[in-house]
């Protein structure tokens, strides 16, 4: 009984997903985000660090195990 209720009062919103709107047609290329031709240094320098210390605590974890 309650449950009918609450179905009568709820808006009629369809989903988009189900129905597209007129003129909403993303392809999955124009989802894609861009990305810049070069990556900042400072990213790279980062990463650089965060991969020497990932590689340093793999070796030290194979020393521990031997």
């Amino acid at each position: 009984m309650a449950d009918e209720h609450v179905s009568q009062n709820l808006p009629e919103n369809p989903d988009p997903q189900e129905k597209p709107v007129s003129g909403d047609d993303i392809t999955p290329s124009q989802e894609q985000p861009l990305l810049p031709d070069r990556l900042p240094q400072s990213l790279i320098e980062w990463l650089a660090r965060i991969n020497r210390r990932y590689l340093a605590l793999n070796q030290e974890k194979a020393n521990d195990t031997s």
